[in-house]
């Protein structure tokens, strides 16, 4: 299991190096679009009350947040959404989701706890954590930002009358009144208590049931852990 972590973090790095070798390379996505859909993708989850706070939930999450989040791209996505009223119309709504209440209430296991722990006294697990943070093709990404071409897009999208105009025009968008019908559902506020009291949304609550009482989980190492985990973008 050793270096397992350092290879997951420079495992992007290997992937773009050897698709930039291959021949048929031009005829694929380009990196930059690739990573532009990563990008969002991640300002989806972190803006969805439902999905936010999966980051911290496993160590190998934390590697994939801190990806993401250590390089100028997505600040530069969420400068963009910033500008748009209907972004925050979109996370508002997902307060409302009685998944809202599930996804918060996942903190009570104790297993995200024990998993940072071990991870906590893995060397392997720093060294992926430096090389995401000193990866010197992300270090030159914020170098060059004043020059990048998306952060004065970004300039230029905060002066275009078009998007004084939008705010002005937000309270009248269907998709904000839909909100606001949402927040005056009762069956709304009905289905987050639902979701509050439900035994399945607290883990620590929910005690295995054997024929000799609760048993203790043997829990594997990190590195396993990281080996097996799934995560869904």
């Amino acid at each position: 299991m050793k270096h397992k972590l350092l290879a997951l973090a420079l495992f992007p790095l290997l992937v773009n190096s050897a698709h930039a070798d291959q021949p048929g390379a031009a005829a694929q996505p380009s990196a930059e679009a690739t990573s532009s859909n990563s990008t969002q993708r991640f300002a989806d989850r972190c803006t969805d009350f439902t999905t936010n706070g999966w980051a911290f939930k496993s160590p190998r999450n934390f590697l994939t947040w801190l990806d993401a989040f250590a390089d100028p791209a997505i600040y530069l996505e969420f400068a963009n959404r910033s500008l748009d009223p209907q972004s925050y119309v979109r996370t508002l709504s997902s307060m409302l989701d009685p998944g809202t209440p599930k996804n918060h209430l996942e903190w009570t296991n104790p297993e995200i706890y024990n998993q940072w722990v071990q991870a906590a006294a893995e060397p392997e697990y720093y060294n992926a954590v430096a090389t995401i943070l000193f990866d010197p093709g992300r270090l030159t990404r914020w170098v060059m930002l004043p020059l990048d071409e998306r952060a004065w897009s970004v300039v230029g999208t905060a002066l275009n009358p078009t998007t004084l105009l939008k705010w002005f025009n937000a309270p009248f968008d269907p998709k904000t009144q839909a909100l606001l019908a949402k927040a005056a559902n009762p069956e709304t506020g009905r289905l987050w208590l639902e979701a509050l009291g439900d035994p399945k949304n607290t883990p620590w609550l929910t005690i295995p049931t054997t024929p000799y009482g609760a048993q203790p989980t043997s829990l594997p190492s990190v590195g396993k852990q990281l080996e097996a985990a799934k995560i869904r973008l």
